[in-house]
């Protein structure tokens, strides 16, 4: 049985749902994500698991108005079972200490960097996050990536954003950066990390219906060869990823 055990609303629009599945919570790695149906009148649903806890056998996503959910957020209560869950889904991110990491993300979208952000810290990376686009209705999860950040940079655009890595390069040797939020954002991130020789890893926030490779809906052209996020990914090497091919297939679903 999954069950919400715990809501932590931060705003009108995003909140932490705190689920219990013993299963999920025991065998989650940051990079992995499960489909959740809350309510039969409701699509499955990717959520990017942020955190676990094996021991109390719960683990947390984030829902945020952003992404369409206007209505489920409210209706969400304390103890309310959920009738639908499948995971962990996807591949792990590698974590191992690769030295200085950036992490670059967008508004809502920077919600599968923060696992990440925390679990690389853990490592022993130097991390430096940029944060974009945030408002007061999602600031918390700037505070989530403060908590495991050696340095927070702002920046009011996806420009400023590869600014930004620019910047630090210039002072610095970055050995990885991590990338995640529009696919419009992330194709220019990853010519200025190629440009500048930095190995690069992008996440890619998909359209899905079952998450398990059924549909191919999510697929992408990695180097050349078709993968599927929900199976392949969602992270994948960033200079290899059709990012045009990428952008043209989401205009489709616009």
């Amino acid at each position: 049985m999954n069950v919400i055990k715990e809501i932590v609303r931060h705003s009108a629009h995003t909140a932490e749902v705190v689920i219990e599945s013993p299963s999920v919570a025991a065998s989650a790695r940051a990079g992995h994500f499960v489909m959740i149906r809350f309510s039969e009148d409701l699509p499955r649903i990717p959520f990017t698991i942020v955190n676990t806890d094996p021991v109390a056998g719960t683990f947390t996503i984030i829902i945020h108005k952003g992404a369409k959910l206007t209505e489920l957020i409210d209706s969400l209560s304390q103890g309310r079972e959920v009738p639908n869950l499948l995971g962990p889904l996807g591949q792990a991110f590698e974590i191992r200490n690769y030295g200085t990491v950036m992490c670059i993300g967008d508004g809502v979208g920077f919600v599968p960097l923060i696992p990440v952000i925390r679990e690389l810290k853990k490592a022993g990376n130097r991390v430096i996050t940029v944060v974009s686009e945030f408002s007061e209705h999602n600031d918390c999860l700037r505070s989530m990536a403060e908590k495991y950040s050696d340095e927070i940079l702002s920046s009011s655009s996806r420009e400023e954003a590869v600014e930004r890595l620019s910047t630090v390069a210039d002072r610095e040797k970055v050995d990885l950066t991590v990338m995640t939020g529009p696919t419009d954002m992330m194709k220019m991130l990853a010519a200025a990390a190629a440009d500048r020789k930095i190995p690069a890893r992008c996440i890619l926030n998909m359209i899905m219906l079952d998450g398990v490779g059924l549909c191919g809906i999510c697929r992408v052209m990695v180097d050349g060869k078709r993968k599927l996020t929900c199976i392949d990914g969602p992270t994948f090497d960033a200079h290899l990823v059709d990012f045009d091919q990428l952008l043209n297939r989401q205009r489709n679903y616009v």
